[in-house]
């Protein structure tokens, strides 16, 4: 898969809604941020949103289970 249709995932899926943002993420995490997510799903949370952190290393996925709340950073070293 190249990176624009793995940018269309990260928009569809994870709701980065800026197309150069998501394109940034599928470069930085390839599929990783979009398996992690299809997991969480199958584990019972909901993905609640997504954002940036530092702008080139950081994306936070902000996740649900019931009524407690997570953050959860992919970073990339």
């Amino acid at each position: 898969m190249d990176v624009f249709e793995l940018a269309r995932k990260y928009h569809d899926e994870l709701g980065i809604k800026d197309p150069s943002m998501a394109t940034m993420a599928a470069e930085l995490f390839d599929e990783l941020g979009l398996k992690m997510v299809e997991f969480l799903k199958e584990e019972g949370y909901a993905l609640v949103g997504t954002k940036f952190i530092d702008y080139d290393k950081g994306l936070v996925l902000d996740v649900t289970k019931g009524e407690k709340r997570f953050e959860i950073t992919l970073r990339k070293s």
